[in-house]
């Protein structure tokens, strides 16, 4: 998913002379909301100042093309105002303002900046002695964020967080690493954004975001 970094705003107008269409003026600011706040659409323009099916039209156009933002993902908690609005009585259309929308929106977004998050587990593997140094850097090597080791003369237990889409790889290596001794256990936690350092599970780097 992509969250917006900052604020960025962009502007549709329908211009004063020779203008084609679309017939709809559209002025959107992004921002970031809380986490876990999902998408919001408000506005500051005046209650009223737009027929409902043209608001209505804005609206709903907004919430589908946050579904796919900038990079391809969903763009989720951030907040989407809209700030400027117009329409030409006899020409303007509920389609004028869909046509319109996307653009807008993509270009505030693009100014605000987005940066990608994926989601995370937190694990605990418990490996015998001689394993920890190999199973420990093995992790690192995927970005796990380790968090803690205990143990004794005979096995010992790391714990930390590491990407969900590393989670089956480790799985896969583990007991080869620990001669099957090797117990893992993971569970859902959160997101994070998205690392440029750390290999893909088919051993390519991710891509720098």
């Amino acid at each position: 998913m992509e969250r917006p970094r900052g604020v960025g705003e962009a502007l549709a107008e329908i211009a004063r002379r020779g203008h084609t269409g679309p017939w709809a003026t559209v002025g959107l600011r992004v921002e970031p909301g809380a986490r876990g706040s999902g998408p919001v659409f408000t506005y500051e323009t005046e209650l009223g100042a737009l027929p409902h099916g043209f608001h209505q039209a804005v609206e709903e156009t907004v919430l589908a093309t946050l579904r796919s933002g900038p990079r391809g993902l969903a763009v989720t908690d951030c907040r989407v105002v809209l700030t400027r609005s117009g329409f030409i009585g006899p020409l303007s259309t509920a389609g004028d303002f869909r046509a319109v929308t996307p653009g807008v929106l993509l270009r505030a977004l693009e100014r605000a900046g987005t940066r990608v998050y994926e989601p995370y587990h937190a694990f605990e593997a418990e490996v015998p002695v001689d394993a920890l140094a190999p199973v420990t850097a093995r992790l690192a090597a995927f970005g796990a964020e380790l968090e803690g080791t205990t143990g004794g003369r005979r096995s010992w237990l790391i714990s930390g967080a590491l990407a969900a889409r590393h989670v089956p790889a480790v799985q896969r290596e583990l007991p080869g690493l620990t001669h099957g001794e090797g117990v893992w256990t993971s569970s859902p936690s959160g997101d994070r954004p998205v690392r440029s350092d750390v290999p893909e599970a088919g051993g390519q780097r991710s891509v720098r975001t």
